[in-house]
């Protein structure tokens, strides 16, 4: 791995100091041209992946230079050869200069890794074609067919207007369709698979530092004290044993409803309002509202006169009223 990057670095830095023609036409205003310097700066410093490698050649290549493309799509090879989007790319770009017979290397590069891409196998299908290897192409072509049906679509891809061996292509697409047709498959439970559509997964546990998955343990229920399964410490050695008594019948109370407070109350301090001054209330003018008198009462400013049914008090033998005295003036 260390001799692969140190490869690609000095390839790269290479390039670099040969000084591609693309990056005269570079400017920072553009996004595209941006993304291709922030590339150039990762692969000069060597921290640039396989993926990047390959990104920056896609970029390179629609800027209209498919030269210097290819060179950073044969450094992300040459870091991963595993990165089966860079050879499918790869052989793009050599489908577009002419050079079928190179393309069709990469395309079954990429085929190897992922034998279900439909598009890397119509490309090697047509690279076949055009090589003049009939019988390898239309099978590639039924193929690619039978992974991606909509690529026999004109409308949605043009290329088959540029093969003359798509009536041979469908035929042999429509035999092995029909040669492998049965009744559809259908589930055993749709109930239970519909409940597993409506769970929701588990989430797992990432692995920490060191690649290692920490294991949750299950909680236990903590024993409540002085209940049955609280665990009871062993006596030491000589000492007297204690004897652990019942615990007391717990007596039912009743339970109150107490609201708990979620706010608290605020309470607001006015002023206290001081007296008004009293203002005379008018009287009532005597002639006009004077009250009725009731029976018995006697009228204002007048001595009430005895009521002459009422006996009056005999005084006791012996009791007399006690008489004023008059107080010496000094």
């Amino acid at each position: 791995m260390r001799r692969a990057m140190l490869g690609v670095t000095i390839m790269v830095l290479a390039l670099a100091v040969s000084g591609s023609v693309f990056e005269r036409f570079l400017s920072p205003d553009r996004p595209a041209d941006r993304a291709i310097i922030n590339y150039l700066e990762l692969a000069k410093s060597g921290r640039a992946t396989s993926m990047d490698l390959a990104n920056l050649g896609v970029l390179i290549l629609e800027k209209g230079f498919p030269g210097d493309a290819e060179d950073y799509l044969l450094a992300a090879l040459k870091l991963d050869k595993h990165n089966y989007e860079a050879a499918y790319r790869l052989g793009l770009v050599l489908q577009r200069e002419g050079r079928d017979r190179e393309a069709t290397r990469y395309y079954k590069k990429t085929l190897k890794e992922r034998p279900g891409y439909a598009q890397a196998r119509f490309m090697l299908a047509l690279a076949e074609e055009r090589c003049g290897k009939r019988e390898a192409a239309i099978h590639d072509y039924a193929k690619a067919y039978r992974y991606a049906p909509e690529l026999a679509n004109p409308l949605k891809n043009p290329l088959v207007y540029d093969s003359g061996l798509q009536a041979e292509a469908g035929l042999r697409h429509y035999e092995e369709a029909v040669r492998t047709s049965t009744l559809k498959v259908t589930e055993i439970d749709p109930a239970a698979i519909r409940r597993m559509m409506d769970a929701s997964p588990n989430p797992r546990p990432q692995p920490g530092p060191g690649g290692v998955t920490p294991q949750v343990a299950p909680e236990k229920p903590q024993p409540q004290p002085g209940g049955p399964s609280s665990p009871t410490a062993a006596p030491a050695r000589g000492a007297a044993p204690v004897i652990a008594t019942p615990p007391a019948a717990q007596t039912s109370r009743p339970q109150l409803d107490v609201q708990p407070v979620t706010e608290r109350v605020r309470i607001k301090r006015t002023p206290t309002p001081q007296p008004e001054e009293l203002t005379p209330t008018p009287q009532p003018d005597s002639a006009e509202s004077a009250p009725t008198p009731e029976p018995g009462s006697a009228e204002p400013g007048k001595n009430p006169e005895p009521d002459s049914t009422e006996p009056a008090p005999n005084p006791e033998p012996g009791s007399e009223e006690p008489k004023p005295t008059a107080t010496p003036t000094r």
